[in-house]
């Protein structure tokens, strides 16, 4: 999975070193309303390839096709677990560090939201809790990141709720936060590089508040 790579990415260069009102009963809010706002991340540009999922992928499959069939079987296992809206925000600080896709040697600094919504809640908890790879980081990956010193926090402690894990570090020059969670009908993953630790957990905040 692209989430799964650029966080294995992160950890191997650290070891080398809302719409409007609506009448009647309201819905969810679609998954752009969740992942995309100008106030997340201060001095950093929209990329090209944000968008739905699909948008994402037809961008990967013309500058990174060996990444394009594993990403591609994600968003299909999500849809056969019932997801049914997507939106990626993708976010640098120029446009030149847009569309990494998974580079092992990420430039500049960059934030990626990635908001998928479900038909409801029940199947948006099932699939977080089931299917490590995906929106849940597998134990390997835990195990590799926290043996380079990274922080992880794991559910509650988190601060977004119970189906949730945060990972940061700051080591050797190279900072990451990765923030995976469920809650209602979505599954959100943030990452952020090479941005201050802080900027991560303040614009998960935001995210995770507009999710209603």
């Amino acid at each position: 999975m692209l989430l799964r790579t650029l966080i294995v990415v992160s950890a191997l260069l650290v070891a080398g070193c809302g719409g409007g009102p609506s009448l009647g009963v309201q819905g969810p809010p679609s998954a752009q309303s969740i992942a995309e706002s100008t106030s997340d991340f201060s001095g950093m540009q929209k990329c090209p390839e944000s968008g739905s999922y699909d948008r994402y992928l037809q961008a990967e499959q013309s500058k990174a096709p060996d990444r394009y069939a594993t990403d591609k079987k994600t968003w299909d296992d999500l849809k056969a677990a019932g997801a049914d809206e997507s939106f990626i925000a993708a976010n640098a600080d120029s446009s030149a560090n847009c569309a990494q896709f998974g580079s092992s040697s990420l430039q500049g600094k960059v934030a990626e939201v990635f908001a998928v919504r479900f038909k409801d809640s029940a199947k948006a908890a099932a699939e977080y809790t089931t299917s490590q790879g995906e929106f849940h980081l597998k134990d390997s990956d835990l195990a590799q990141l926290k043996a380079v010193g990274a922080t992880v926090l794991d559910g509650t402690v988190s601060g977004l709720g119970a189906n949730s894990i945060v990972v940061k570090f700051d080591i050797a020059g190279v900072t990451a936060y990765i923030a995976l969670w469920q809650n209602k009908e979505f599954e959100v993953a943030m990452i952020t590089y090479n941005l201050p630790l802080t900027a991560g957990p303040a614009a998960a905040t935001k995210v995770n508040s507009r999710i209603r």
